[in-house]
C-alpha cells in the first residue's frame, strides 16, 4: 500500500463514519417524530375513550331510571319491536300475562300472542285487533280485553317512537276489573275457566 492510499484510507472511514452518523441521527429524528406523532394520536384516543365511557355510563344509568319507572307503574307495559322482538318490559306487564321466567328471555310476538290467545274468552276478537294495529300502526288503539279467569284489562297502544321514526309499538295493560264492573252491573260476571 502506498502512502498516498493509507492517507485516504483514514479519511475514507472518517467520510464513511460521518455520513453514518448523519444518516443514523436522520432516522433517530424521524422515529422521534414519529413517536411524539403517536403519542398525541394516543391522548387524543384516551380522551376519547375517556368519553365514550362516560357516556356510556350516564345511558346505564338513565337506562336503569328509566326500567325502574316502568316498574314502579301500576300498567303492565311492553314495548314490542318492528322484528316482533320484545324490546322491553315491566315486572307488572308479566305478572298480569302470568309468564313464566322461562320464557322471558326469547319473548317474541308470536310467544306472546301463543300466551295471550290462551288466557282471552274471545281470542278471535283479540285476535282481531292484534291484526288492526298492524295494519295502522301509527294509529293509537285502545280495547277491554276479557280473560278467562274473570279479570278485564284495558289495552292501549301507541306507536314506539326513537328520533321521530316509528320504531315499534308500546302496549300498556291495565286491571280495570272493579271498575268495569261498577260501571257495568247488569253485565254477568265471567266465570273462571275450568282446567
Amino acid at each position: 500500500m502506498t502512502t498516498k492510499e493509507a492517507t485516504r484510507a483514514p479519511q475514507a472511514q472518517t467520510v464513511g463514519m460521518g455520513d453514518l452518523v448523519n444518516r443514523l441521527t436522520q432516522e433517530l429524528a424521524h422515529e422521534r417524530r414519529a413517536l411524539a406523532q403517536a403519542t398525541r394520536k394516543l391522548a387524543t384516543a384516551s380522551r376519547s375513550l375517556e368519553c365514550r365511557t362516560q357516556d356510556l355510563t350516564e345511558a346505564k344509568a338513565a337506562l336503569a331510571l328509566l326500567l325502574a319507572t316502568l316498574d314502579s307503574t301500576t300498567d303492565g307495559i311492553v314495548a314490542m319491536g318492528y322484528f316482533g322482538r320484545a324490546m322491553h318490559f315491566n315486572s307488572r306487564f308479566i305478572s298480569i300475562w302470568g309468564i313464566a321466567p322461562d320464557k322471558l328471555a326469547t319473548l317474541s310476538d308470536a310467544s306472546l300472542m301463543a300466551i295471550q290467545l290462551s288466557q282471552v274468552t274471545d281470542p278471535a276478537r283479540f285476535l282481531a285487533n292484534a291484526e288492526a294495529r298492524k295494519a295502522n300502526p301509527d294509529e293509537p288503539q285502545q280495547s277491554i280485553v276479557e280473560l278467562t279467569d274473570g279479570r278485564i284489562l284495558e289495552c292501549n297502544v301507541i306507536a314506539h317512537r326513537v328520533n321521530g321514526k316509528r320504531a315499534g309499538s308500546v302496549m300498556s295493560y291495565r286491571d280495570i276489573t272493579e271498575l268495569y264492573r261498577l260501571k257495568n252491573p247488569l253485565k254477568e260476571p265471567l266465570k273462571p275457566a275450568r282446567g
